[in-house]
């Protein structure tokens, strides 16, 4: 790897031991993945550090002694916890304690503390074409698909480049890889993919059969940003896609041409109204009628836009006694509903308004309540207009699970059954 005379000088401990280091994890990465150099990053969003993964808040609390910065804009992914509001979601005392560790390592760092799957909507919105380190996979397809922002799964290399500012010069940040690789035409009815639901569920049939390709989707209209928030999120489950062109929508993709530059695709796929119905049946395991005792919104983290609609459909009526109902947001989103009355709505009908997690980064994991002698499993029944949340939650809590519209999510939270 060719290196710059500054960054031969980090890597030989010119500025500390701890630079160093993180230099030469940067370096050997790049090496065993052919890069032919580091580039500078402009931006860098952080891995939580979370307390139901064993010496995880521990190793951080330590490394962040060290006296070491990040030198770009930095923030960080959820939590385990709602550290503001700790005893709302019924995390036991002593992971809460852990967790709040992690507050003062990052701000030693330099970290912003935001605690969320999705910084773009608090401002951070690297330019066009830039380099940049992040972690969390909703995050990560939506900055290089919809804003065309440069950046791989960060993992934890994610540490080294925000203190060194650096990052290896390979996978995504290659204009080669950025290229289609299957084309996908939805002749589904356009009513189906007019809500955050049915995009979630575009994307599980998608990336199930992408895989780590880079499709490119016809056929369709991307009018809200939370349907591509949800669509990409979904596509980074079900598969591990990192990039997505939807002509007309992507910034790299204006026409199917320019998205496949000028080769030709792999394959190509129909996406029909029963591809799209049978991955509702295949995210839905709860018998009709049957009981529900969790509703969950907000994954991705809601917007101040989708919480004021909870809490027009939520005023004046009542959550049923057996369900909890969370709405999953960011810290900053929070302030700005609890300031326009949305929270108090929401919870004079008996809902939760969370930031900082969501359920499966909270204690409700087999493994976690396990640990501290909860439930297992915690939920019994769980539906959630979120396709991403879905596939996680039956592996990661066990529970029985529906994909269904946020309205649908609302009125099964009020009667306690899925309907």
């Amino acid at each position: 790897m060719k290196l710059t005379k500054k960054e031969m000088a980090m890597l030989s401990g010119d500025e500390g031991p701890v630079i160093a280091e993180a230099m030469d994890y940067l370096v050997q990465f790049g090496e065993a993945f052919g890069a032919e150099k580091l580039v500078d990053i402009s931006y860098c969003h952080y891995p939580a550090e979370m307390a139901i993964y064993e010496g995880n808040v521990e190793d951080a609390v330590a490394y962040s002694k060290k006296n070491v910065k990040v030198r770009v804009p930095t923030t960080n992914s959820t939590l385990s916890a709602d550290l503001e509001k700790p005893g709302i979601t019924g995390c036991p005392a002593p992971l809460v304690h852990l967790q709040s560790e992690i507050e003062k390592a990052h701000r030693n760092m330099g970290i912003l503390e935001t605690y969320t799957c999705t910084p773009q909507q608090l401002g951070f919105i690297p330019p066009f074409g830039s380099f940049n380190a992040l972690v969390e996979s909703s995050a990560i397809i939506y900055y290089n698909s919809v804003l065309g922002a440069r950046t791989n799964r960060g993992g934890l290399f994610t540490r080294f480049s925000a203190v060194t500012g650096k990052y290896p010069y390979m996978g995504y940040l290659l204009d080669e890889n950025r290229k289609g690789t299957h084309l996908f035409k939805v002749t589904a009815p356009e009513e189906m993919l007019k809500s955050q639901d049915g995009w979630s569920a575009l994307g599980m049939h998608i990336g199930s059969i992408v895989g780590s390709g880079v499709p490119v989707i016809e056929g369709v209209k991307a009018n809200k940003q939370e349907w591509l928030l949800s669509f990409g999120a979904s596509l980074a489950t079900s598969g591990s896609v990192t990039l997505f062109h939807i002509p007309g929508v992507t910034p790299e993709a204006r026409t199917t041409e320019e998205a496949f530059g000028g080769q030709v695709p792999e394959k190509y796929y129909e996406v029909t109204e029963q591809d799209i119905k049978n991955i509702y049946q295949k995210q839905s395991n709860i018998p009709l009628g049957s009981p529900v005792d969790f509703v969950t919104l907000g994954c991705p983290h809601y917007n101040l836009e989708q919480i004021r609609y909870v809490a027009d459909k939520l005023e004046g009526k009542k959550v049923g006694d057996s369900v909890r109902f969370w709405v999953c947001t960011n810290r900053m989103t929070r302030k700005q509903a609890e300031y326009s009355g949305y929270v108090e709505t929401i919870e004079k009908a008996g809902a939760k308004v969370i930031s900082d997690t969501c359920p499966v980064e909270s204690h409700m994991r087999i493994s976690t309540c396990r640990d501290f002698g909860l439930k297992v499993p915690n939920i019994e029944a769980m539906v959630c207009d979120s396709g991403k949340m879905i596939r996680y939650v039956g592996d990661l809590i066990g529970c029985k699970t529906a994909l269904t519209s946020k309205d649908n999510c609302i009125q099964c939270a009020l009667t306690g059954r899925w309907e």
